[in-house]
């Protein structure tokens, strides 16, 4: 029997390692490259802002805050089913009204600047702060709460990438952590949704195109002489100064634990108004986007339907509501509703 020659064996030897090379190249995952909830046939480009465009926006987890199903959460899972978003709604933990009283007298008395919330600020601020502490203890990197009664652009997961590289902008993340965080890293709160903001040139802010933009002779609330300062037809995206209302905010897990130490204990005016105040301070790193992308869907007015933080809002329920569910009603500064697209066929903006 003849033995390979040395020279023979080296051959081999190469020929199967290139082998083993090629096979390995030919199998080597490519999932990075795409959305995870885009099909094979996806042609999107390997870039990490596509990620933030995905079925939860680029974060863990969609939490919405709810205390149970009624014509909010139905509406609202109208319009994730329209623009394809994944919504998780966990159970409510009741809140014992003794709880609720104990509650609005926390704060120091012996300061003249120390507010107390109402009952339904108050109910809200624990309900906000239950399902924080659920986050929290689920250990996921980042989540998105949003109120149950709120709405969205039918675009809305072409408006998230732009507002995630605009993050990642202001807080200079480093190219290596865009595939697993789109956001980046170095925040704790990321207001998406809200009432109003505070701007004034000279604030470091990164301003894109967005076709879906209110436009501002449309836009309403206290925030319109600042959204009015920014180009038409573009947003902003910059360090929190002044957002009020809680429809739509993510949280960090670093963030989640930090609120959860700094506003635990009441103290003030209401929850946002609380978080406001952190952020403000530097003790909270938030950034906002405006104008928002999220905003609360109000039920026709003629009923009388408002949140329920408001005292004496006029909460209708059974029959009632079962009337008003059927009635298209408005959402103010978003362009292209989904849950009126969802429930009616078009858009509900106050023009």
């Amino acid at each position: 029997m003849l033995l390979p020659s040395r020279q023979h064996v080296f051959l081999i030897a190469a020929g199967c390692l290139l082998l083993i090379t090629f096979t390995l190249y030919r199998h080597a995952p490519i999932t990075l490259s795409r959305d995870p909830v885009q099909s094979a046939s996806s042609s999107l480009p390997t870039t990490p802002e596509h990620s933030a465009g995905n079925s939860t926006l680029g974060f863990e987890a969609i939490f919405v805050l709810s205390a149970g199903p009624s014509w909010r959460t139905r509406g609202l899972q109208a319009a994730a089913n329209v623009t394809g978003l994944r919504l998780t709604i966990p159970p409510q933990p009741p809140v014992p009204p003794s709880l609720i009283t104990a509650f609005q007298t926390l704060g120091d008395d012996t300061q003249e600047t120390t507010q107390h919330p109402t009952r339904g600020a108050s109910a809200a601020w624990l309900a906000h702060l239950d399902l924080i502490k659920h986050i929290h203890q689920s250990a996921v990197d980042t989540a998105l709460v949003l109120e149950d009664d709120v709405d969205w652009d039918v675009s809305l997961r072409t408006q998230t990438p732009r507002i995630a590289t605009a993050i990642r902008n202001l807080t200079h993340t480093p190219p290596t952590a865009y595939i697993t965080a789109p956001y980046g890293r170095a925040w704790d709160i990321l207001w998406l949704g809200h009432c109003g903001e505070y701007w004034e040139d000279g604030i470091e802010t990164v301003i894109f195109d967005d076709p879906a933009v209110c436009p501002h002779k449309h836009y309403s609330g206290w925030a319109k002489q600042y959204v009015s300062r920014l180009p038409d037809g573009r947003r902003a995206v910059y360090r929190s100064y002044n957002p009020v209302c809680s429809f739509a905010y993510a949280l960090s897990r670093a963030g989640a634990r930090k609120v959860l130490e700094l506003v635990g204990a009441g103290g003030d005016e209401a929850f946002d108004v609380a978080v406001m105040h952190h952020c403000r301070a530097g003790r909270l790193v938030c950034f906002s986007v405006v104008p928002e992308v999220v905003h609360q869907y109000f039920p026709a007015e003629r009923f009388g339907v408002k949140s329920l933080v408001d005292v004496g809002n006029g909460e209708a329920a059974g029959e009632e509501e079962a009337v008003f569910e059927g009635v298209m009603g408005s959402t103010e500064n978003i362009l292209e509703s989904a849950r009126c697209r969802a429930l009616w066929g078009r858009t509900c903006l106050r023009m």
